[in-house]
């Protein structure tokens, strides 16, 4: 009677061990745990599609260009009344010419850009290697520390440069002051 117990358990436990997906078993808990997974990182890469499509169709903000007329010489001659010839028309002709091409010189320069400075408000705050929290730290800035802004997408960070190492990163801009543009 007793090898007939043993051989029903046997059995039972192999009819277990198939029924329950044998080696390719997961649990329950691993299941949800690896789909919660997957959907974070497929919300994180959307976000980030996103993000790359609203930055790549934001225009580069237009400089405003005002030209600016600069007069480099100009000769004034008195004329007195006398007939006018052919000769005299062709003197003044050639030298309004060259007046008037004096005076089109146009200089226009580049845009002057003004930089937007800031400063960390907070005591001691992490600058990013990328826009968001899951971006690696590369430096920590202080309160009082002046920074220039590089780019600001307008979603809550801001691609800066520390004004005394010139390094380059990302920070929440609520954690600096008001733009001075």
């Amino acid at each position: 009677m007793g090898k007939i117990i043993i051989i029903t358990f046997v059995f039972m436990a192999f009819a277990f061990y198939e029924l329950s997906d044998g080696s390719d078993f997961v649990s329950v808990a691993d299941e949800k745990r690896v789909s919660a997974a997957v959907l974070k990182a497929e919300e994180v890469r959307l976000a980030a599609l996103e993000k790359a499509e609203r930055l790549a169709a934001q225009p580069e903000p237009a400089a405003d260009v005002t030209p600016t007329v600069v007069l480099t010489r100009a000769v004034v001659e008195p004329v007195e009344p006398t007939a006018v010839t052919t000769e005299a028309l062709a003197f003044y002709a050639e030298n309004v010419e060259e007046v008037v091409a004096d005076v089109v010189e146009v200089a226009i320069g580049e845009p002057e850009i003004i930089a937007d400075l800031r400063e960390v408000t907070a005591a001691r705050v992490n600058m990013r290697d990328g826009p968001g929290q899951n971006f690696d730290v590369i430096a920590k800035l202080t309160n009082g520390q002046q920074v220039e802004i590089l780019q600001d997408p307008g979603d809550g960070w801001v691609k800066l440069r520390v004004g005394d190492t010139g390094r380059e990163g990302w920070m929440a801009d609520f954690l600096l002051t008001a733009s001075n543009n």
